[in-house]
């Protein structure tokens, strides 16, 4: 089947949930797809043999400059990521994007689930426009499918905002006049763990949010995590 998706999956050191990552990737039906893992740590024991992945190797760069090089790279003419410790639980998540795209969407997100280290699970539901995103970051970027053409408008990710490339990114897309739709079904499923980035080290991530807030012209906004909004 021709490729139509460019599915990213960045990866460091986190063997223990890629392969599920990996797997709920490769249960995707009815489009044709190619999987690229973007390897930004230590080389993989994991041997996949499947023909329908690609390994990339991002020389410990970090996750931004990994997932550029990812969309470097990309054969398909649409983008999907997910990030190594989550999963998809839609097998129809792509193929519901790719009818969007058919109807003149160009960037496309989906609800999630929210999976705790207890089993405990939470609907992540939220919808985004260009008001909303000024204030708040309500997307999953492992529930995001886009056309790969916006880069040819809007450039690469801005590896200066390593904890807020995501938020960046969607607001450049809804500021260009992209055509957003929201999906009000759970597509994917976000572990919720001590190891998660936006977990970690608040000074910096402040940091960050300042400068995406300086960078964007928006007001003043508190520290928050999409934990908080389930």
């Amino acid at each position: 089947m021709t490729v139509q998706f460019s599915v990213i999956i960045p990866t460091r050191n986190r063997e223990g949930f890629l392969a599920e990552a990996v797997n709920s990737v490769l249960a995707q039906r009815d489009v044709g797809l190619e999987l690229l893992v973007v390897n930004d740590g230590e080389p993989l024991t994991i041997k996949f043999t499947d023909k329908r992945i690609r390994i990339l190797d991002n020389g410990m760069r970090s996750a931004v400059p990994a997932r550029n090089l990812g969309v470097e790279q990309a054969k398909g003419a649409f983008i999907a990521f997910l990030d190594d410790d989550d999963f998809w639980i839609d097998p129809l998540h792509l193929a519901k994007s790719a009818q969007a795209f058919k109807c003149g969407i160009d960037f496309y997100f989906a609800d999630g689930e929210m999976v705790f280290a207890d089993g405990m699970r939470k609907i992540f539901a939220r919808d985004a426009n260009v008001a909303t995103l000024a204030h708040d970051n309500t997307i999953l970027i492992s529930a995001v499918c886009y056309l790969r053409s916006i880069h040819e408008t809007l450039g690469w990710f801005d590896e200066a905002l390593p904890y807020y490339w995501d938020w960046d990114w969607y607001l450049r897309v809804a500021r260009a006049s992209f055509k957003l739709q929201h999906q009000s079904q759970p597509a994917v499923g976000i572990r919720v763990h001590a190891n998660n980035m936006s977990s970690q080290n608040d000074a910096a991530r402040r940091a960050n949010l300042d400068a995406l807030c300086a960078k964007h012209g928006l007001g003043p906004i508190p520290l928050k995590s999409h934990v908080d909004f389930v």
